[in-house]
């Protein structure tokens, strides 16, 4: 999750190793823009997805799949 003290160790500092140690899949979630950011170890750049998350891990029968709008939702 992104917050003002965060985002440049979130989303330069933190996603290279992540990439330069092969982590699968990493999101960066963005609470004010309503988006969250998808890395992979090869991207140059993310995938930003604005509707829908979805993960399917190595073995699952189903993704998993995340409506934003409900993870966004106020409280």
């Amino acid at each position: 999750m992104l917050s003002p003290s965060s985002v440049k160790a979130d989303r330069f500092t933190k996603r290279r190793l992540y990439q330069e140690r092969s982590v699968p899949l990493y999101w960066l979630i963005d609470p004010d823009a309503h988006s969250v950011e998808v890395w992979r170890p090869s991207d140059d750049f993310p995938l930003t997805e604005l509707d829908t998350l979805t993960w399917h891990p190595a073995g699952a029968d189903e993704p998993f799949t995340l409506p934003l709008a409900e993870l966004f939702r106020p409280l």
